[in-house]
Formats: structure tokens, C-alpha cells, sequence
């Protein structure tokens, strides 16, 4: 994790100099992106850690009774983005832009957090709604799987690209010193071509929804997509879901995680029509400043929830399993049944679900 950067509050001020040398030939060279590059975000001051003082919750339960959920499979493959292109920031050398998509899916295999990568699909409770799931800057997929395998064992397929530059892998294949500020800025700044990467995920899944020869065959109910990410993920997954810069029409609800409004995106936030949205903020988060989830909730039309985790830092409600991570996924849950699968938010509780003594605290506006 990311040790020493400043609040991303703070990195907004001076986003051009150096860096901007370093990185034009990236941002040149993917026709997909015509916003100016990001300077860095970081995703974690500290290695996350449990808080004290905390009331535990119950887990939520995994499955009904007549659920054939058991565990959580894993499938990957490489995304290859055709008309895009992928430039190094330490090299210089270009590429067709790609990366490895991480498929999550309902098995009939019993697992712990751990998925079996091929397992046998739960098919015969398919098909599953798709969530499309943004990582924070220098993290991958894997270090969210408390939160990623509670929603696949509640009857989600999850599809998590690692991204090709901003992800850990990538800071360590290419030997990034995150120490040296502006080079870590130069690929942190790929997050504004990641929405279509985001977009080329869904595009992905469909193919594999067709393929027999996939654990993924007919698994997936691709008329039901929600998009959620985390910090700069959560930075992402906004422009993906709620920005005209980058909205795909897809997407029918979006999970925003110590995310922010992120003005090089460009574009308009919010247009319409609503796209039905939950935030989760930790009160105790020094690296995505509360005031920016804050910021995002009173901006948003209605549907809107937010999640308020008491004491909870930047990344241990996502990353482990404690209270914190129960309170997003009841929450989570409760709201993607409603705004995914149809269902009333009188039964699914929405509204008060994600209010725990020492825990959370839920607002939201339903209207």
C-alpha cells in the first residue's frame, strides 16, 4: 500500500509541472482520453488495520437455504481494448492498451474468502446480476475479496479489471518508486482512461456470458449492471456512472467507496436522468477527506444513500472483514436489490439497514 503521499484533498492544488512532461505521450496517445493527467490520489496512508472501540455485527448470511451458492469461483482473462493505447510513463513505449479482467461468480464449490479459480458455477440460480468493481490506486482486486466474495455469495457476478497502470501489480512490474512523486503521479494519472476500461469489462463478460466454454456460460443477466469502486476507483466508477464524459447507459446503479467529484475528467456530474446512488465514507479517513463523499451525496439528485462509517479509516471497511465491512455489505445489499433486481426498499430496508450503534450511520433520500 501506498506509504507518504499527501491527502488527495491537498493534490488538486499545482497539477501541472513536471509531471506534465513525463505523461503527455501517454495521454496523446489514447485517443480516449482528451482531459488533462491526474496528479496522485493516494490510496492508503497506512496499512489497514482493525479500529478499536467498535461494536461487532453478526455476518450477514451467505445464502438462503434453498440457495446452490457454496463459495466464490474465479475466472480471468486478458482484455485486449482494440483502438485504444497503452503508454508507459517510465518507458515510453506504446502498446493496444490491455489488462487482466478478475471474473467473480457464485460457485457450487464451498470456499472461504479465497475463490477457486474454475470452479463449478452455481448455474442453476443464474442469471446473476453484474457488478463492475473499480480498485483504488496501487491495490488490486484481490485485496477487496471480503467485500467482492460477500456480494458474489449473495447472487452477484463481479467483474474487477487490475489496471494497467494505477494497480499494484503495475507499480511493481514496472518498478515504480512511489517515493518519486512525480512518476507515481504519471501512472496514477491512467485512472481517466480507466471508465473504459470499465466499459470494456461489461463488453467482456457479455462475450463470456455467450462462450460454453467458460465457467461463465449463460451465468450472467447482462439487462441488470451496477458499477462500484474505491477511492480512486470510486473517482472512476463516478465518471463512469455519473458524468457525461464517460456515462454508459448500462449501468443501472452506482456504489461509490471514499471516492470524489474529479474535475480533469471533464464534463457535466449528475445529468440526467438520476442514476440511483450509495456513497461510504470512514469519518476517520485521512487520505479521501470526508467532505468529498459529503460533497458528492449533497450534489446527487435522489435515489441517494449514504453511509457514514464511524472511526473507519480508507480502506478496512472494503479490504477486511470486520463490522465495517458487514455495515457496507448489508447496506450494499439493501441497495442493490432495490435499484439492481426491482425490489421495494420497504422489504429490502434500505433506508435504515446501514444505521449501527458504533458502526454506521445511514442517511438517505428515496424520493
Amino acid at each position: 500500500m501506498q506509504v507518504g503521499k499527501p491527502a488527495r484533498s491537498t493534490l488538486l492544488v499545482g497539477i501541472v509541472g513536471a509531471v506534465v512532461v513525463l505523461i503527455a505521450a501517454l495521454f496523446v496517445a489514447n485517443r480516449s482520453s482528451t482531459v488533462p493527467a491526474r496528479l496522485s490520489v493516494p490510496t492508503a496512508t497506512t496499512a489497514p488495520g482493525s479500529s478499536s472501540g467498535t461494536t461487532p455485527i453478526p455476518p450477514v448470511e451467505t445464502q438462503t437455504i434453498s440457495s446452490p451458492i457454496r463459495g466464490v469461483g474465479e475466472y480471468s482473462t486478458t482484455v485486449v481494448e482494440d483502438g485504444r493505447i497503452l503508454c508507459v510513463p517510465s518507458t515510453g513505449a506504446c502498446s493496444t492498451r490491455s489488462y487482466l479482467l478478475h471474473i467473480y461468480y457464485p460457485s457450487t464449490k464451498t470456499t472461504s474468502v479465497n475463490p477457486v479459480v474454475d470452479a463449478n458455477p452455481a448455474s442453476a440460480g443464474s442469471p446473476y446480476p453484474l457488478i463492475v468493481f473499480a480498485a483504488g490506486f496501487d491495490v488490486d482486486p484481490s485485496n477487496y475479496l471480503p467485500l467482492i466474495s460477500g456480494w458474489v455469495r449473495h447472487g452477484y457476478v463481479v467483474a474487477a479489471p487490475r489496471f494497467p497502470l494505477s494497480s499494484a501489480w503495475a507499480i511493481a512490474h514496472y518498478g515504480v518508486n512511489l517515493s518519486d512523486a512525480e512518476l507515481s503521479d504519471a501512472f496514477e494519472s491512467d485512472m481517466l482512461n480507466q471508465p473504459g476500461d470499465m466499459r470494456a469489462a461489461i463488453a467482456e463478460v457479455a462475450l463470456l456470458n455467450q462462450n460454453p466454454s467458460t465457467p461463465l456460460t449463460a451465468l450472467v443477466n447482462t439487462n441488470e449492471i451496477a458499477a462500484a469502486g474505491q477511492s480512486d476507483g470510486g473517482d472512476t466508477t463516478l465518471a463512469f456512472t455519473d458524468n457525461t464524459c464517460c456515462r454508459d447507459s448500462a449501468v443501472k446503479a452506482a456504489i461509490i467507496l471514499s471516492g470524489a467529484e474529479f474535475t480533469p475528467y471533464g464534463g457535466e456530474y449528475f445529468p440526467s436522468p438520476a442514476m440511483p446512488l450509495m456513497v461510504a465514507q470512514g469519518t476517520a479517513d485521512t487520505v479521501n477527506a470526508p467532505a468529498l463523499s459529503t460533497q458528492i451525496y449533497d450534489q446527487a439528485p435522489a435515489p441517494k444513500v449514504y453511509l457514514q462509517l464511524l472511526g473507519a479509516d480508507h480502506l478496512e471497511a472494503y479490504t477486511q472483514t470486520n463490522a465495517y465491512e458487514q455495515a457496507v455489505l448489508k447496506t450494499s445489499l439493501a441497495f442493490l436489490a432495490t435499484y439492481v433486481r426491482g425490489i421495494s426498499p420497504s422489504i429490502t430496508h434500505l433506508t435504515t439497514i446501514g444505521t449501527i450503534a458504533h458502526v454506521g450511520s445511514e442517511q438517505a433520500d428515496l424520493s
